[in-house]
């Protein structure tokens, strides 16, 4: 048997198929791309969750190098502060913040360059160890990081903390407990 030489088919014409490709993907395909979307999504989101740990660490950093260049201008202009630490509460926190941001209405008692801090400034207390917080330790602030005990002023991420500014009384003396 001899084939016609202008038959484009090397075999007879009933024995081929019509070829159909079907539309849309395989249920193995489908699983395949959602694995690999799966594993791609879980390493971003540990790669964001240690970016955020690590930025809200610099924060706290940045907001204690400004409680102590407040106590480093303080100091300057008057002399070096200095309360021993009470570990039981945040009263001496307290007492050194709020000396940083007063400035006596009488400008014959004011004191140079006072307030050394912003009187808008009113962080809250805390003994979470989900929280940063800045403990005084006689001389200067310290970070307690987030994981570690101990009670201090919370370093506040939304800026909360920045409020209106603090009501002194009348008779506010410096360093007063």
């Amino acid at each position: 048997m001899t084939r016609p030489r202008n038959s484009p088919h090397l075999c007879p014409p009933a024995t081929l198929r019509p070829l159909r490709r079907r539309a849309g993907f395989s249920v193995t395909e489908l699983v395949v791309v959602i694995s690999i979307i799966g594993i791609l999504s879980g390493m971003v989101i540990v790669m964001i969750q240690g970016s955020y740990g690590a930025s809200k660490e610099a924060l706290a950093k940045s907001r204690l190098e400004m409680l102590n260049s407040a106590l480093h201008i303080w100091a300057t202009a008057n002399r070096e502060m200095y309360f021993p630490p009470s570990n039981a509460s945040t009263t001496d926190e307290l007492v050194v913040l709020r000396d940083l941001q007063f400035r006596d209405s009488d400008p014959a008692r004011a004191r140079i360059g006072a307030p050394y801090l912003p009187p808008e400034y009113n962080p809250g207390k805390s003994s979470d160890e989900g929280d940063f917080r800045f403990r005084w330790n006689g001389r200067l602030f310290e970070l307690i990081p987030a994981g570690q005990p101990g009670t201090g002023l919370r370093m506040d991420f939304e800026a909360a903390d920045f409020t209106q500014p603090f009501d002194f009384p009348d008779n506010y003396q410096y360093g007063s407990r």
